[in-house]
């Protein structure tokens, strides 16, 4: 099927994006889940999801119980996100589910889903690129490219992120974080 008005179609498609950006920066947290059932998010009700959290879709995403995404976060959920249970996204991480194919002539997208595991962490600034999948029990180090996959229970970091030792201990903590006015 064509489309009749492609480039009015894709223009009101990114200014709904855009909203629903801003909106969610400004819903307090017991607000957001009305926010999320419309765009098809599977968020876990315990889950924080901080204002100024980024989303490039609707639907594709879902995060799991007491998973905390700090604000400043870009969530490309275009190719499917899954982020397990208490998993911790610190400020200003990106994690992307797709790109381009600087190969092809058309320099066409291409998509892959990024699954991250339970008990997953992810410090500031990392990256996840399309098709990675983060072990449950690793690490992320700050700063970090993430191009391959992150074996449970491993610590990377670097760009590209290559395996810096084992994450000692087993992680039982919880990730309660709403804060009322957490943005």
């Amino acid at each position: 099927m064509t489309r009749r008005f492609p480039q009015l179609t894709d223009q009101l498609y990114f200014l709904g994006l855009a909203a629903l950006n801003t909106v969610h920066g400004w819903l307090p947290f017991w607000m957001r889940p009305a926010l999320y059932r419309a765009c098809r998010f599977d968020i876990h009700r315990s889950a924080t999801l901080q204002g100024g959290v980024r989303f490039f879709h609707v639907g594709r995403l879902s995060v799991g119980e007491d998973s905390v995404i700090n604000r400043g976060v870009y969530l490309d959920n275009r190719g499917g996100l899954s982020i397990g249970a208490h998993v911790s996204v610190a400020h200003d991480v990106r994690i992307y589910t797709m790109g381009h194919d600087v190969h092809a002539a058309d320099f066409a997208t291409k998509s892959k889903p990024v699954r991250i595991d339970d008990y997953a962490v992810l410090f500031a600034a990392a990256m996840v690129m399309p098709g990675v999948h983060v072990g449950a029990r690793s690490v992320v180090m700050a700063g970090a490219v993430v191009t391959r996959d992150v074996p449970p229970g491993r610590m990377v970091g670097g760009n590209p992120a290559v395996d810096i030792g084992p994450r000692e201990g087993t992680p039982a903590y919880r990730l309660r974080r709403r804060f009322w006015f957490a943005h």
